[in-house]
């Protein structure tokens, strides 16, 4: 029950702070007459707070419990995402997308170091259902969100339900989340050594995952597919809670070190396939490989790290996987909406998007055997 509720912090920080964006963004665009780097802008303010949050996240649950900062980073979060909705000032919004951002790292750290346990010791697939949450979030927000904001006046009502449902989310994590305080080790010369190589990589699936995430919608809508938002969202979202089944057979038989790098791959082929053909087949392939594999990059690079290091050690891996990730993911938006606003359009930030996955699994290949797992 612990590690099911556990999905629910990603399901917040990556689903409904993150992810629906996508969703949001075209009716932004529309009424507050914002370019493609200005939505881009709005990510990267996102992904720049995750990137603090995911620095302070170790230091915060070693003071306060992990408990503690899951369940006051996921209030937080919620109240950023209320009032996204409140203003139309571009600087206003800014400010919001950073704390919903601050917020969901510092959960999303001390939620990741309590799976990784959980995953070590009672329950071995807590690591794949915990971003797993997130694929039921994306999945929730492709059905609720286009009717809500269609029956109620645009993209304020679609913020308000986010921080509704964000603040129902926290309540279960409130109710059912164990207080608990690991030993964690932010950083030393051997962890250091022996992620270096899943840091490089994570970082490369940051720079390239987010442009995808935040723009696909838009590309969709403006090519030749026949398909809804809500028909594609949904598919993405599908696959992404059918990933968190089937993984875990994979992570079962190889090592995470092994596993790691194909999660990798799946997702580059799945940014690139909407590129080559627009068509409607091709845009929900695209959908199901990205959601299918997305999320499963999260488990696998916790995983492989969980291998590669000390116990004590487990919070601080993940804070610094989740840095670098967080420094991608800043950057990512800023390069995809600059091309994005350039005469070849989305596509071209959508190609580099999966050039830089691509260079990423190519990293995870030649280290996933550099460092043999510790017993």
């Amino acid at each position: 029950m612990i590690a099911l509720t556990l999905a629910l912090v990603p399901f917040s920080s990556i689903g409904l702070a993150r992810f629906a964006f996508s969703l949001v963004l075209p009716a932004m665009r529309d009424e507050l007459d914002w370019s493609y780097f200005d939505g881009g802008l709005a990510t990267t303010a996102n992904a720049a707070g995750y990137l603090a949050g995911a620095i302070f996240g170790a230091r915060a649950a070693r003071r306060f419990g992990d408990r503690a900062v899951i369940v006051w980073g996921s209030a937080g979060m919620a109240l950023t995402l209320f009032a996204t909705a409140a203003t139309d000032l571009f600087l206003a919004i800014l400010i919001f997308r950073f704390g919903a951002g601050l917020f969901g790292g510092l959960a999303f750290v001390a939620g990741g170091t309590l799976a990784t346990q959980l995953s070590k010791t009672t329950v071995p697939s807590a690591l794949v259902w915990f971003p797993g949450g997130a694929g039921l979030a994306i999945l929730l927000t492709a059905l609720g969100l286009p009717p809500v904001e269609d029956a109620f006046g645009g993209w304020r009502s679609g913020w308000l339900v986010l921080g509704g449902v964000a603040l129902v989310a926290t309540g279960i994590l409130a109710t059912i989340v164990p207080e608990h305080r690991a030993d964690h080790v932010v950083q030393t010369a051997t962890l250091v050594d022996r992620i270096r190589g899943l840091e490089i990589s994570y970082a490369l699936f940051g720079l390239g995952y987010i442009s995808y995430a935040t723009f696909v919608v838009a590309f969709v809508r403006d090519g030749d597919a026949d398909v809804s938002t809500v028909v594609f969202w949904a598919t993405l979202g599908t696959a992404t809670v059918v990933g968190s089944f089937v993984w875990p057979a994979l992570f079962a038989h190889y090592t995470a070190g092994a596993v790691y790098p194909i999660t990798l791959v799946v997702c580059a082929a799945g940014v690139a396939l909407i590129i080559i053909d627009r068509s409607t087949i091709s845009a929900l392939v695209s959908a199901s490989l990205f959601g299918v594999s997305a999320l499963a990059v999260v488990s696998g690079v916790n995983a492989a790290a969980r291998d590669r290091v000390q116990p004590e050690s487990w919070g601080g891996a993940i804070g610094r996987l989740t840095a670098t990730f967080g420094v991608g993911q800043m950057l990512g938006p800023l390069l995809g909406g600059s091309l994005g606003d350039t005469s070849r359009g989305l596509q071209l930030g959508l190609a580099a998007s999966a050039a830089i996955l691509a260079v990423g699994a190519l990293v995870a290949f030649v280290d996933r055997n550099r460092n043999r797992p510790v017993a």
